[in-house]
């Protein structure tokens, strides 16, 4: 079912392999699929989708009209860049520290977005991480025709400039929700 693509050595022996071994033919060392692999990041696309997919709370347009008109808070977004970036980010005590000190608080950033998914009266999107900013899963909601329609624009590698409250972390994207777009 998983098959080799192309042929590649034996970690055992360092004979050349055919693309569908299973186990080496010279020494009988049994090959990895990369099985694990596939089924862990499987899984992770799972957790991002099934992350978009919640469905909004009735306090969100209450925060939507006081996230407009609300002072930003100050963070320092590399060094939450470098605490999200971390692999580890959902285990690091570090992480979960910075959580519970940003929750609550009103950003405005500037992002690179990776995926837009369009929702009857909202957008969830997943933006890129850099050095500067972490990554951010959004719930933005238009404020406007213009604004749908321009979101309905928007592709992968477009930036987009939001404002909103962090709800937390979630595998090392900070959570924004909800958020405008300015």
């Amino acid at each position: 079912m998983f098959e080799r693509s192309n042929p590649e050595n034996c970690k055992s022996c360092g004979k050349k392999l055919a693309g569908s071994s299973k186990e080496c033919p010279y020494c009988g060392q049994k090959l990895k699929s990369g099985l694990f692999f596939k089924l862990t990041l499987g899984m992770g696309l799972l957790a991002i989708i099934g992350t978009l997919a919640i469905p909004i709370q009735e306090n969100q347009l209450t925060d939507i009209e006081k996230i407009a008109t609300a002072p930003l808070d100050q963070i320092n977004t590399s060094e939450l860049a470098i605490i999200c970036n971390n692999q580890n980010a959902d285990r690091d005590n570090r992480a979960k520290i910075k959580e519970k000190e940003i929750q609550g608080k009103i950003v405005e950033w500037e992002l690179e977005v990776l995926i837009v998914a369009s929702l009857p009266d909202h957008y969830k999107i997943l933006t890129k991480p850099t050095s500067n900013l972490p990554g951010a899963l959004l719930t933005l909601y238009p404020q406007s025709s213009r604004q749908m329609t321009y979101m309905d624009s928007v592709k992968p590698g477009n930036r987009i400039k939001v404002k909103g409250k962090i709800q937390g972390i979630l595998q090392g994207r900070i959570r924004i929700n909800p958020a405008l777009l300015i």
